[in-house]
């Protein structure tokens, strides 16, 4: 840990003594070129501005938890941010403090990133997705585990925020290689919990609840096609789980209404018994009884279907999709 804060304060340090040890060379020593730093001197930059640039960029690193996950270097960049603050009142203007400063700003950023890297690591574990694009993990992981290596963390800001960035990148082709398959996977158990809604009609009696669950499919549709397919995936689910429920309680609802039927039967079919059974023992007679329907009387309207074909919303059961960027089939 001391090696690397003090390699690291050497590497921030350098270009930092030119600000406290500047002297006046000889006159014959000035190449006419001089002219070009004084101007650069003369230049309108704000280091105090860039200071804040800075703090947000520490702050970025901070909340993604790179203060744990890389505690070595996020704590030697923290030393050299003090310095820098005690300093900046008289380098306020100064072009070697101002890239110094930019520096500083991308190697918090590089922290930042590869905090995000680390996340997505840890959610590619978490879930088993490793096999949907091994090649790509294991190169993810060896650009993180070296933010470990003196070596890496010594390079420049920009090198250092350009691996963070490959490695938070690889680990994005890891979760798009898993999340398109598991898209597809869900989709078609989308598809056919749609149809066991469309036999319950329930576009007719839930049309409310059953266009949301189509919404849900077609938004994931987009999702897919438009490279989000971790978005496309959780529609997939919502539209899947509405038209479930849909087709389990209209399919109860049904049961249920169903059985009051056969049971109003069944108290029919008694009453009938017991009349019969009556008419044996006194005779009504062939005079019509109030309230008594004749034999064949419809007593329901017939069942008209035609609204619920007209309301279902039919999709697509094959998605379309673009070829992935880079791939034989795009080429």
């Amino acid at each position: 840990m001391k090696k690397v804060l003090f390699l690291m304060a050497c590497a921030f340090a350098l270009p930092l003594l030119f600000l406290s040890c500047k002297s006046t060379p000889e006159k014959e020593d000035l190449p006419v070129e001089e002219k070009v730093d004084t101007e650069l001197e003369n230049t309108d930059i704000s280091n105090k501005a860039l200071l804040e640039s800075v703090e947000a960029s520490r702050k970025s690193a901070l909340e993604a938890g790179a203060d744990k996950s890389f505690a070595k270097a996020f704590t030697a960049l923290d030393l050299i941010l003090e310095k820098d603050k005690v300093n900046i009142s008289s380098a306020d203007k100064d072009p070697v403090m101002a890239e110094h400063l930019k520096d500083l700003d991308l190697r918090y950023k590089a922290l930042a990133e590869a905090g995000n890297a680390k996340a997505k690591k840890e959610k590619i574990d978490s879930n088993n997705f490793v096999s949907y694009n091994k090649a790509s993990y294991d190169e993810g992981v060896k650009v993180l585990n070296s933010f470990d290596d003196d070596a890496t963390l010594l390079l420049s800001g920009k090198e250092l925020f350009a691996k963070a960035q490959s490695a938070s990148a690889s680990f994005d082709a890891v979760l798009d290689a898993a999340y398109r398959v598991l898209a597809k996977d869900e989709r078609t158990k989308a598809f056919v919990a749609k149809k066991g809604a469309d036999e319950v009609k329930a576009s007719v009696s839930r049309k409310t609840e059953y266009d949301e669950g189509v919404n849900y499919f077609k938004t994931g549709d987009t999702n897919y096609v438009t490279k989000a397919p971790e978005s496309a995936y959780n529609n997939y689910i919502k539209a899947k789980e509405v038209f479930e429920k849909l087709a389990a309680e209209i399919s109860e609802a049904r049961a249920k209404a169903k059985a009051a039927v056969e049971a109003a039967k069944k108290r029919v079919s008694q009453s009938e018994d017991v009349a019969v059974k009556a008419d044996t023992q006194a005779p009504l007679g062939d005079e019509k009884v109030a309230a008594i329907a004749d034999e064949g009387t419809q007593l329901l309207e017939s069942d008209d279907f035609s609204e619920a074909e007209k309301s279902v919303v039919e999709l697509d059961e094959t998605l379309v999709e673009e070829p992935v960027k880079d791939s034989p089939e795009a080429k």
